[in-house]
């Protein structure tokens, strides 16, 4: 339990419309972007609130590339790898990791 003087650091007071005092609850942080497959913390993906999300334009919520906000560098290389060993027939469906398989079938643009 935490102590009394910091019991209320989450709350805020204010008053309604009819002038009666009331508690209002802060907002929490938002947590970091992780990568989806190997849970590092994402580069290029502000850790801001929505409000503030919000005023910023695409291109600076999350980097420009396939998978860009959701996948780390490393594991969209590795995606864009396997996708073109299974096109071109090195490589099964069965040998690749099957976390993995859904971005690969996913992948547009990996192999130009």
């Amino acid at each position: 339990m935490p102590a009394p003087r910091n019991r209320n650091a989450n709350f805020r007071l204010c008053s309604s419309p009819g002038g009666r005092p009331s508690r209002k609850r802060k907002p929490g942080k938002q947590a970091k972007a992780r990568c989806a497959l190997c849970k590092t913390l994402l580069g290029g993906v502000p850790n801001r609130s929505h409000s503030d999300l919000a005023k910023l334009s695409k291109t600076q919520k999350r980097p420009e590339r396939i998978y860009g906000g959701v996948l780390c560098s490393g594991c969209v290389a590795q995606i864009v790898k396997d996708k073109v060993r299974l096109q071109q027939g090195l490589i099964s469906r069965e040998e690749t990791d099957f976390r993995r398989l859904k971005f690969i079938t996913g992948a547009k643009h990996a192999a130009k």
